[in-house]
């Protein structure tokens, strides 16, 4: 992550230089200067402020957010009815198109369906990026299957959490973004919280305990992952039940300042975000993480069984050379859940069918 970090620091000095500062342009707060390949995770660690666009708030208001943690007890929430979406979201919309209904275009949104781009090996219906140095057996290893056995499922048995709680989604699919648009928002109803909520309901419809932590990370971004890795050995800690941790995330992809990239699918002939999940290694730098190749069986199988319901909902798994508190449980994944420019609906309608694929891979 230091590399990184300096290398950003290299760029920027140079973008200084020539006086122009490269993938700012009108809308710095969706530009987030991440390295060519890279998910938003891997570039916001290494931040050592909030991005300018981090809502501000006082300290009351961000204990009210670290209190907000259910453990799963059951929902009335019907699984059948996945795609039957509730009415705040398209109000939500509604009110973000009158908003800017006479604004200026900051820049475009492309829509792109991933199915194989970037992806350099395929087992069954699963595709993977191999970013590391290690040559596993997928197709083995998916055949294993995800090797989770759950004796109680009733038990808290899943932990959400999000190490970037503040990420935000678009408020409305005009196919264009605009300056002021916050891609960050401290309401759970509105970021990446939001998400977890719909994952979490889906889950206690089957009977599957969930721990969702609303906790903001990462108002200081400094320290977030390790912020957010201390609650989670603490919940490890009080709920021995508990095999698997999801941090769920959103991208941000651009091909220039100007121009951003969704990530979409259309499912039941619904448009929704796709999911990309993130499994890493113990390989160079990256130390400690003894159970990574059980990390990529489930992830390898938790892929499968959503493009099995859902085809079409999955990005190749992204297979790297990080630890992303994933050392954790040999369940532990990070989700990124659309991205940045993707609205909130079709985020939530991911979130949802996520939820379900999960549910089949527990039983």
């Amino acid at each position: 992550m230091k590399r990184t970090a300096c290398a950003l620091e290299y760029l920027f000095a140079a973008a200084l230089l020539v006086g122009t500062l490269l993938f700012v342009g009108t809308s710095p707060l969706r530009a987030q200067d991440i390295p060519p390949g890279e998910p938003a995770a891997t570039a916001d660690a290494d931040r050592t402020e909030p991005p300018e666009d981090f809502p501000k708030t006082d300290a009351s208001e961000t204990q009210a957010a670290e209190t907000e943690v259910s453990p799963g007890s059951g929902s009335a929430f019907a699984v059948s009815d996945l795609f039957d979406l509730p009415p705040d979201l398209s109000e939500k919309e509604a009110a973000a198109e009158a908003a800017y209904a006479n604004a200026e275009p900051a820049g475009t949104v492309e829509e792109v369906f991933y199915r194989a781009q970037g992806a350099t090996d395929e087992a069954g219906n699963v595709r993977i990026k191999n970013a590391t140095g290690k040559s596993p057996d997928f197709a083995a290893l998916l055949a294993a299957g995800p090797g989770l056995t759950v004796t109680d499922k009733a038990a808290p048995t899943v932990l959400i959490f999000h190490t970037h709680t503040s990420e935000a989604y678009l408020g409305a699919a005009t196919g264009s973004f605009f300056s002021g648009e916050a891609s960050r928002s401290l309401d759970p109803d509105e970021s990446v919280v939001r998400v977890g909520t719909e994952l979490q309901a889906v889950l206690e419809a089957h009977g599957i305990g969930v721990i969702h932590d609303t906790t903001v990370y990462d108002e200081v971004y400094t320290g977030a992952y390790q912020r957010s890795r201390a609650a989670v050995e603490k919940y490890l800690a009080d709920y021995p039940s508990l095999q698997i941790t999801l941090d769920v995330h959103r991208d941000a992809t651009y091909n220039s300042s100007t121009s951003a990239i969704k990530p979409t699918a259309v499912i039941e002939g619904r448009k929704t975000a796709q999911v990309m999940i993130i499994t890493g290694v113990e390989e160079g730098d990256v130390t400690d993480f003894p159970a990574w190749e059980q990390n990529l069986r489930f992830a390898l199988g938790l892929h499968s069984a959503a493009e099995t319901r859902f085809p079409g909902l999955m990005r190749p798994v992204y297979f790297c050379r990080r630890r992303y508190n994933m050392d954790l449980t040999p369940y532990s994944l990070l989700l990124e859940v659309g991205s940045d420019t993707n609205t909130l609906t079709e985020a939530v309608l991911a979130g949802r069918m996520l939820g379900q694929a999960l549910a089949d891979v527990i039983g």
